[in-house]
């Protein structure tokens, strides 16, 4: 099935492709070919078992913020903001560029470039985009601490693990732009921060763990960039205490705050986090910079690898 603006093109938007597939009640894997564009469109996927290849430039776009109101004139929130929703699992998306263009600042709030609440899926070769909460990692935590639900896309059906793979992307954002409870592994990708629009900290990761769970964020081999003349950046905080982050032989440049790790306001939360840097050069000096509930090594522990993270997965040999 073929996407694009050309005549040859079965669908010319990206939803009508992905709503014809989840019409045929099939369990068998489909491939969606998108040609080269700019799509200016919300997508919602919830089937399983889809491929998604981007041909040339692809970019799916939309402008949905925190902050926006609806017909209620209530708030819409976070999770009703996602450019992209991925609900199934088996899937595997391949250059693509998801954007939510909505800017930053008060007036914005948080805006998701992608939801992705899924299973044994694998992003290669694709950018996120935006700014606070570009990249929203399911599951969600139990519950939320600010108000009686989450709200937002709806979620059709739970799955019992949640584990994502990314290789080759690219990741953008201010705060806590890559945050959630899943199993996620970051391969050769490129994490870059962007300015606040006050020039405040920023946050990389904002991981929700769940407890009990062995693995939360890893990232390998990864490139930690920024925008000039930024302000101090932490590797992360935790949404929820038992969040778990690991960077294993990543190169950060000095705008990484030598703190490295922030405890959100709650120091009952260095007791539960875990947060880990290995393969670290200098790591003696760095360890005396970082936190002290934090955790620095030069060697690399074996066990983060892709191929232990996702022994049970068909993520395993990707």
């Amino acid at each position: 099935m073929v996407v694009g603006k050309e005549p040859l093109c079965d669908f010319h938007t990206i939803q009508e492709a992905v709503d014809s597939l989840e019409q045929q009640f099939t369990t068998e894997a489909e491939t969606l070919v998108i040609l080269s564009g700019v799509y200016e469109e919300e997508v919602r996927i919830y089937r399983s078992h889809l491929t998604m290849i981007g041909v040339g430039h692809v970019e799916i776009r939309m402008n949905r913020y925190a902050k926006e109101r609806d017909e209620t004139g209530t708030e819409i929130e976070t999770f009703a903001t996602p450019t992209l929703f991925l609900g199934g699992s088996h899937l595997v998306l391949d250059n693509l560029t998801i954007v939510n263009s909505s800017g930053q600042g008060k007036n914005i709030g948080q805006a998701i470039a992608v939801y992705a609440h899924c299973d044994e899926t694998m992003f290669r070769n694709c950018t996120f985009k935006g700014y606070q909460d570009t990249l929203f990692t399911g599951p969600l935590p139990p519950a939320p601490r600010e108000r009686l639900e989450f709200g937002g896309v709806p979620i059709r059906e739970h799955h019992t693990h949640y584990r994502q793979l990314y290789q080759n992307c690219y990741i953008e954002g201010t705060v806590d732009f890559i945050f959630g409870g899943a199993t996620a592994y970051f391969e050769r990708c490129e994490i870059r921060s962007l300015r606040h629009c006050e020039n405040e900290a920023g946050y990389i990761t904002a991981a929700s763990t769940p407890e009990g769970a062995a693995h939360g964020y890893i990232f390998n081999q990864c490139f930690l960039t920024a925008e000039p003349d930024i302000s101090p950046v932490f590797l992360g905080r935790p949404w929820r205490e038992y969040a778990k982050t690991a960077f294993v032989n990543c190169q950060m440049g000095e705008y990484i705050h030598p703190l490295g790790w922030d405890h959100w306001n709650n120091a009952a939360n260095k007791k539960t986090v875990c947060y880990q840097e290995y393969g670290v050069k200098d790591a003696a000096a760095v360890r005396l910079q970082r936190v002290p509930w934090a955790d620095c090594f030069e060697t690399v522990e074996v066990e983060l690898s892709k191929e232990y993270v996702f022994a049970n997965s068909s993520l395993a040999n990707k």
